[in-house]
């Protein structure tokens, strides 16, 4: 993913238009965790079969407003931070204090990452170096463009994790309700017509009516969400 990718979704999630592309959670003062969809799903999409959305670590600063992201690829973590917000220690901070041990805690061994001098720069290259070693990173070739921080090896002093989950209104519930609703109507005509010139849906419209209960679910998650 190309940075002026990422900063495209910064920059969404700073305008307020990211609702229907960028979930988030807070799991710290300063960071959210965040499942991004690149695309939205459309009818004339292409059938691929490793299709997933994108986790995400987006930074904020003292104003809350968002600086920097870090996307996970779990075998590495690609992070970028705005020029403007650069040397102030907003990443450092973020992955030390939030975002490490959230990955950690998700029963990660060990976290790679992967900086590329001939594709960020001398400088970018060395910033980046930088941040990695303060963290604990150890390099791992010789070319020092591999680097990795073990699970046992990190330093848990500055673990900071605070975990809210976001305001959800009646309307937005709804509004997920009649989403999953018109998911189970889409299969069930699927079923209807593979069982009219098939003469099997491989039973789709038992998937079809399972999908029917998450309308119920989502109105039970939606009265667990008022008493807390």
């Amino acid at each position: 993913m190309t940075e002026r990718e990422i900063r495209k979704y910064i920059d969404r999630l700073n305008n307020g238009k990211a609702s229907e592309s960028i979930f988030t959670r807070q799991i710290s003062e300063n960071v959210d965790v965040a499942k991004v969809w690149k695309k939205q799903p459309k009818m004339t999409d292409d059938i691929i079969g490793n299709f997933s959305s994108y986790r995400f670590f987006f930074i904020k600063n003292e104003f809350s407003k968002y600086v920097g992201a870090v996307l996970d690829m779990e075998d590495d973590l690609h992070w970028y931070v705005n020029p403007k917000s650069r040397k102030k220690g907003y990443l450092t901070t973020a992955l030390k204090e939030s975002i490490l041990p959230y990955l950690f805690y998700d029963e990660r061994k060990s976290q790679r990452i992967t900086i590329e001098k001939n594709a960020i720069g001398e400088k970018n290259y060395l910033n980046s170096k930088g941040v990695a070693l303060k963290l604990g990173f150890k390099a791992i070739n010789e070319m020092e463009t591999e680097f990795e921080l073990k699970q046992i090896d990190f330093n848990w002093d500055n673990e900071n994790l605070e975990e809210i989950n976001p305001v959800t209104s009646p309307e937005r519930f709804e509004e997920l309700r009649k989403r999953a609703f018109y998911a189970y109507k889409i299969l069930y005509k699927i079923s209807d017509e593979l069982l009219m010139t098939v003469s099997d849906d491989h039973e789709l419209k038992e998937v079809a009516d399972e999908v029917r209960q998450y309308t119920h679910k989502i109105a039970d998650l939606e009265w667990a969400n008022k008493k807390r």
